[in-house]
């Protein structure tokens, strides 16, 4: 009852599906009892999946209430290792419906419908992998009584995750109903267009604690993500506690609290795994190594490194901090093959990612112990001898690589390296993988293509999300500005780009795909989560479906994905006024 006297009607707002938007009325105006949460369930080809399936679709109209305590789940699985892991990632889909009745604020209202998933999982596959098949079928029915049947198909494990995401993507609280509500009638058939689906962040310039971290992988497994490449060192700290190579925290990382121990690390790695991730491990060299690289001459091991903390870098390196490896010091890859080693037992990668950009010669070429050395190969000091010299480095790290990992795929950045005149001198197309990090417009990008490199797209004129803000080193905006909107992100296409540069129908398995790259001279714990959602979901569509659609055509959906995210624990900014998820389709001028 209001102060002037009348009865208050809490829910006076209902919505009507119409060409696939969610309308919103006045109860007495709706040709449907239908709340927000229903409508848009079951409105539209797709309701609210996010990412779109690749295959068939078919979402029915009605939908049935459900209670968490009556989901029941018959595996069929080779091995009773595939079985326990699916066992761990359907008490995930249990905690997803948990949250959504703690959503709702109330015992849910009960129901005497029983939910049936069956699973067949064909393949003993563990450990997901650039290789694994994660395609899957799902199909609801409901008997003429109470039953309600979910049936999930799929080869691997990691496709039965990914059904049982769309499953929780069919399922809502719904105030009207007082419960959680799913969609009865439903056929999928999915799998992902892209083997390499992936987010990078940056640990060296501001170190990411653990548990913002796992949040990370949360995030992506909403998604259907597959791949966490950690950028783990840098020049500005090393935060890899090696047990081989101690004096590398000791002398590089922030503090003690600032710090990822190998149990960490696998720890982590673990709890990616059962969402359907990999990590890829990074170590970035001959540039961007400082802090964790001077300790070498206070052990007799020599310098490590070179022009560690130089102030006048002009022509001598990429900073502050200034710091290279020092390739012509034996020592330097005695502690490579070490810590590769500890990296292996933390993580025990399918794909190694050695970083090799941004060198500059300046520091080798003032540096006597290198001049000396290229001397001695009969080489002097133009730049096709300092090429050579970064050749070398490169082949003896690959030696190591492989000394550690065996014959593993090797990711690097676009660099100078990669450009047209040295490349194939240096990386070969067999072993290297090019992760392309230059604008989309660079011709090196269809050069590389052409000369047999597989490639990871991360242009950052679309896929950078720390562009946009104030510069760290002077005043204006940073380097990559401005900042780019999930718009942007969404309709940064790979096969465009291509296309664009003259190659229209690539081999599709060498196009791995792609990753939006989060550094973080700007970013930590504190702010992370709204620097990367929900702008990751737009890639995280991108990568699974390549739609032929623009944005507009997921923009609803997306601002769904976001408030999915929030309710998940995950705190993505906001994209538009709540308003428009309320109002779909009408929040964007013409």
């Amino acid at each position: 009852m209001s102060e002037l006297g009348f009865l208050i009607d809490a829910s006076i707002w209902r919505w009507d599906c119409e060409n696939e938007f969610c309308v919103k009325k006045s109860k007495n105006n709706a040709t449907a009892v239908t709340s927000l949460e229903t409508c848009k369930l079951v409105c539209g080809q797709y309701g609210i999946l996010w990412p779109v399936p690749t295959g068939d679709v078919f979402i029915g109209s009605a939908v049935v209430n459900v209670i968490s305590q009556n989901f029941v789940f018959e595996t069929n699985a080779v091995t009773d290792a595939s079985r326990v892991l699916i066992e761990e990632m359907v008490d995930i889909f249990r905690g997803y419906l948990v949250s959504m009745e703690a959503y709702g604020g109330i015992e849910p209202t009960p129901s005497n419908s029983m939910i049936v998933v069956k699973i067949d999982c064909s393949q003993d596959d563990i450990r997901i992998t650039y290789n694994t098949d994660e395609s899957y079928e799902l199909r609801i029915t409901q008997d003429l009584g109470e039953v309600v049947r979910v049936s999930i198909t799929a080869p691997t494990a990691f496709g039965v995750r990914h059904a049982l995401e769309t499953l929780s993507q069919l399922a809502a609280w719904d105030d009207l109903a007082g419960s959680v509500v799913l969609v009865n009638e439903v056929f999928v058939s999915d799998r992902p267009f892209y083997r390499h689906r992936g987010l990078m962040v940056d640990t060296s310039r501001n170190f990411i604690q653990l548990g913002d971290l796992y949040r990370t992988v949360d995030g992506m497994s909403y998604n259907k993500l597959n791949t966490l490449h950690l950028h783990l060192t840098d020049a500005h700290s090393f935060p890899f506690d090696s047990p081989s190579v101690p004096q590398m925290a000791v002398y590089g990382a922030y503090s003690e609290r600032k710090k990822y121990t190998v149990t960490d690390l696998k720890a982590l790695n673990e709890y990616a795994n059962t969402r359907g991730i990999r990590i890829v491990p990074e170590l970035d060299g001959p540039a961007h190594s400082a802090y964790g690289w001077q300790w070498g001459p206070d052990y007799g091991l020599g310098d490590l490194a070179l022009c560690v903390n130089r102030l006048n870098r002009t022509n001598v390196c990429i900073g502050p901090p200034c710091g290279i490896q020092n390739p012509v010091n034996e020592n330097t890859y005695g502690v490579l093959e070490l810590l590769f080693s500890d990296l292996k037992e933390a993580f025990s990668p399918d794909v190694f990612h050695l970083g090799a950009d941004e060198v500059k010669f300046g520091c080798w070429n003032i540096t006597e112990e290198i001049v000396d050395w290229l001397e001695d190969q009969g080489r002097g000091r133009e730049e096709v001898d300092f090429y050579y010299l970064w050749g070398y480095y490169q082949n003896r790290t690959l030696e190591k690589v492989d000394t550690v990992y065996g014959n593993i795929p090797v990711i690097v950045w676009t660099s100078s390296l990669t450009e047209e005149n040295f490349v194939e001198n240096v990386i070969t197309p067999e072993r290297y993988i090019v992760q392309i990090w230059t604008e989309s417009s660079e011709p090196s990008i269809a050069s590389l293509y052409n000369k047999g490199y597989d490639l990871i797209f991360s242009n950052s004129d679309n896929w950078y999300l720390d562009c946009g803000y104030g510069s760290w080193v002077g005043d204006g905006n940073n380097w990559c500005s401005p900042y780019k909107g999930w718009q942007l992100l969404y309709d940064n296409d790979p096969l465009e780009i291509l296309a664009n540069q003259g190659i229209l129908n690539p081999d599709p398995q060498r196009i791995w795909g792609g990753e939006a790259a989060m550094w973080t001279e700007q970013t930590d714990g504190g702010t992370l989560d709204g620097k990367l959602w929900p702008r990751g979901s737009a890639i995280a569509e991108r990568l699974w479906s390549n739609p032929p659609g623009k944005w507009r055509t997921a923009e609803k959906r997306l601002v769904h994905m976001r408030e999915v995210l929030c309710l998940r624990g995950i705190g993505a900014d906001p994209v538009q006024p709540h308003w428009c998820h309320q109002n779909e389709g009408v929040c964007y001028y013409e």
